[in-house]
């Protein structure tokens, strides 16, 4: 009994020591966010904010007018291209989860073979501009429509389903439609959940193909918009080395960067906790059968 209180208070402590290793950076980049770009060269990196001011918020909320768009934007494509991520990839799995279907090996291989082959970027950006999606917001989604990796995440998931299940649907007259709709998916929800997480991450935080493919930047994403804003803070410095100091003295660009970096990462902290307890399990659940 005192061996087993002895394990449970270090690997307590173990445990908040590597939580603590996590939660530092962030508390760091929320106090460099709130302090001056003065007292940030003044005083380095701190855990506790020598002063509280508001000029970085201030220059990207109230002062830039794109942001808002941007966030719009990127809005939209994260909701919309997570759900046509999900329902292709489902689709797709569903079809080669299926041990009757035919020419399913070779399917099989020709999905696994885009996991270790691409074509490169140069035929990427010709394919897309061929197909007329450039300055399009369908150039950041159709490309992206089927992760291999994540498809075969969900295939394994869909082949761990009793049989028994799906045959009972069809001797109650349910086609396979219906049998994925009604059965399959409902019975998949940490899998699913799992994988449109990392969907909806991947849509948040892409930025590279809209500076290649959008020209308007009505169009930018939130992602783009704050790197042309933090590119712009760099730039701003350019010209004599007095008037350089001054510049970066004044205008908050440390500050500017860790807010812009804490704006872009709220609104996936914010979800995460409500689809964590979907994770564990469908990683598990996902990554088990071959």
């Amino acid at each position: 009994m005192a061996k087993r209180r002895l394990f449970d208070w270090v690997n307590g402590a173990l445990l908040a020591f590597i939580s603590l290793l996590f939660v530092i950076p962030f508390l760091v980049l929320i106090n460099q966010s709130l302090m001056s770009n003065d007292a940030i060269l003044r005083y380095g990196y701190t855990l506790i904010p020598k002063e509280v001011v508001f000029y970085a918020y201030r220059y990207l909320l109230a002062d830039s007018v794109f942001i808002y768009k941007g966030l719009l934007v990127s809005v939209a494509v994260t909701a919309g291209g997570t759900f046509l991520c999900l329902v292709f990839t489902c689709s797709l799995a569903y079809g080669l989860s299926k041990k009757k279907l035919p020419y399913r090996a070779g399917l099989t291989l020709l999905v696994l073979a885009t996991m270790f082959f691409s074509g490169g970027l140069i035929p990427h950006y010709l394919l897309v501009v061929n197909l007329g999606l450039r300055d399009s917001l369908w150039s950041l989604i159709i490309p992206a429509l089927i992760s291999p990796w994540y498809m075969f995440l969900m295939r394994n998931f869909f082949m761990d389903i009793p049989p028994e299940v799906e045959e009972s649907a069809q001797i109650d007259g349910a086609n396979e439609l219906r049998i994925l709709a009604w059965i399959v998916l409902p019975m998949s929800v940490p899998s699913i959940a799992t994988i449109g997480l990392f969907y909806m991450v991947g849509h948040w935080n892409s930025w590279f193909a809209a500076s290649l493919f959008l020209n308007s930047q009505a169009k930018w994403p939130l992602q783009l918009v704050l790197k042309a804003i933090v590119t712009n803070l760099d730039f701003s410095s350019n010209g004599g080395q007095s008037q350089a100091l001054d510049r970066m003295i004044k205008m908050p660009r440390e500050s500017v960067k860790a807010a812009a970096t804490l704006i872009t990462a709220l609104p996936i902290v914010c979800v995460y906790p409500f689809i964590q307890k979907y994770f564990v399990k469908g990683m598990l659940v996902g990554s088990i059968k071959g």
